[in-house]
C-alpha cells in the first residue's frame, strides 16, 4: 500500500526524527509529506489500481493507520502513541515514545507487519548506554527497486525530487559519527541525513551509521 502510493507520487519528503537520551529512552515520529504531488495523489486516490499497484482509498488509508496505532499501544516498551492524516495538503505523521532501542526496533517491525513493506531485515538499531555507542545497521533489498522498474523511464526522473531525511537528537553531545554524508549541528547534540529517495530504492546509498556520544 504505502509503496503504491510512493511510487505514483513521484515527488515527497519522508522525514524521521529521533531523541534519544543517553539511556536509550526516547521519541521516535515518521512524517510522509506528498504536498509537492498533491494533484496528482488525489487523482490516484481516485483510482484502485494503477499498473498492477493498488492504490489505497482515504478510508482504508485511515483504518490501516489506526490499526497500526492499536498495535504500537499494545507493544511493550511503547507509549503515548499520536498519529496525524491531513487528507487536503496529504501529509500523515506517526510518532511515539520509546522505553529502550528495541521498543525502537518494534516500531520498525510493526510498520513492517502492517504496511507490507520490509524494513526491519534491512534496518535495525543498537545502542550500548555503558560505551554511548549508537549504532543504525543497514543493508539494501531491491524490493522497492522491482516495483520502480515498472514505472516509465520519464516517471523514475521525477523521483530526482523526492528525500528521506533522518534527524537524530542526544542529550549527550557527540564525538564522532561514520556517515560520510551525515552532518552534526553546530551544538554537537545532533546529526542530519538528506539523501534523495531514488539513492535509496537503487541502492547507491546506505543508512548505516555509528555515532559515539561522549561520556
Amino acid at each position: 500500500m504505502v509503496a503504491g502510493c510512493l511510487l505514483w507520487s513521484s515527488c515527497f519528503d519522508l522525514v524521521e526524527e529521533i531523541d534519544m537520551n543517553h539511556q536509550g529512552a526516547g521519541t521516535i515520529k515518521a512524517t510522509l509529506n506528498l504536498s509537492k504531488s498533491r494533484t496528482q495523489v488525489a487523482s490516484l486516490l481516485k483510482m484502485k489500481r494503477v499498473n498492477g499497484i493498488d492504490i489505497p482509498s482515504e478510508a482504508k488509508i485511515k483504518q490501516e493507520m489506526e490499526k497500526t496505532v492499536r498495535t504500537l499501544k499494545s507493544t511493550p516498551g511503547i507509549s503515548h502513541v499520536q498519529y496525524n492524516l491531513d487528507f487536503h495538503n496529504y501529509i500523515a505523521s506517526l510518532s511515539c515514545h520509546f522505553d529502550n532501542v528495541q521498543a525502537l526496533n518494534e516500531f520498525s517491525q510493526t510498520l513492517s507487519d502492517q504496511f507490507k513493506i520490509q524494513i526491519t531485515s534491512y534496518n535495525s538499531y543498537r545502542y550500548d548506554p555503558p560505551s554511548h555507542i549508537f549504532k543504525r545497521s543497514y543493508s539494501y533489498t531491491d524490493n522497492l527497486a522491482k516495483e520502480f522498474n515498472k514505472i516509465s523511464s520519464e516517471d523514475q526522473n521525477l523521483f530526482n525530487e523526492a528525500y528521506y531525511t533522518n534527524i537524530m537528537r542526544f542529550d549527550k553531545k557527540i564525538q564522532s559519527q561514520s556517515h560520510k554524508l551525515t552532518k552534526i549541528s553546530a551544538n554537537k547534540q545532533a546529526v542530519l541525513l538528506k539523501i534523495k529517495a531514488i539513492d535509496l530504492i537503487k541502492g547507491t546509498t546506505s543508512l548505516a551509521n555509528t555515532i559515539i556520544l561522549v561520556k
